[in-house]
């Protein structure tokens, strides 16, 4: 999954690539923190370390799985990867 950006616009790496993504970023994570934040959260698939390090999991909260709960509310997208972390195809552009 890929949720937009809430760095800077041009601050940083990996920050928002335009003020819609940065905007859509603070939605999203205010989404999920409403979600998640008294939620029992169960981590129903672990995938590993990315290449930063970061988990990869899935989560249910509360019976709800978040990936799906965020794909249908508008706040993330669909980015595939394959085994190695190879992606799939492009990043999501949350600027369009």
């Amino acid at each position: 999954m890929d949720a937009p950006e809430t760095g800077g616009v041009g601050a940083a790496i990996g920050g928002a690539k335009c003020e819609r993504e940065r905007e859509l970023g603070f939605f999203a994570k205010e989404f999920i923190v409403a979600l998640t934040s008294s939620a029992a959260i169960i981590v129903t698939e672990d995938y590993g370390p990315d290449r930063f390090d970061r988990s990869v999991v899935d989560l249910s909260a509360d019976g709800v799985d978040v990936a799906s709960a965020g794909l249908e509310a508008g706040y993330l997208r669909a980015w595939p990867h394959d085994a190695n972390g190879n992606s799939l195809s492009e990043k999501p552009d949350w600027c369009l």
